[in-house]
């Protein structure tokens, strides 16, 4: 039976990193070519987290359990 913890969250969480603040910096660009104006990281970063993080958290999750971990098949969260 399967219990229920990521063998490898620090591994997913450092994976997580780069690739949220390469998202966070395209939502700046995205953001400061929308208002014609250079955005600042900290207000993109919030307009992210309000309107994008759960949906990209869930799908970098997936992604990275599903094709990246060495530890997929013995993952007890696998099926979440």
């Amino acid at each position: 039976m399967l219990n229920n913890i990521c063998i490898r969250l620090k591994q997913l969480l450092d994976a997580e990193k780069p690739a949220l603040r390469k998202e966070i910096n395209k939502n700046k660009y995205y953001l400061s070519q929308k208002e014609h104006h250079d955005i600042e990281w900290k207000e993109a970063e919030k307009d992210f987290i309000a309107h994008y993080l759960n949906t990209w958290a869930a799908g970098f999750k997936a992604a990275y359990c599903n094709y990246v971990c060495d530890a997929r098949n013995n993952c007890g969260l696998k099926d979440e």
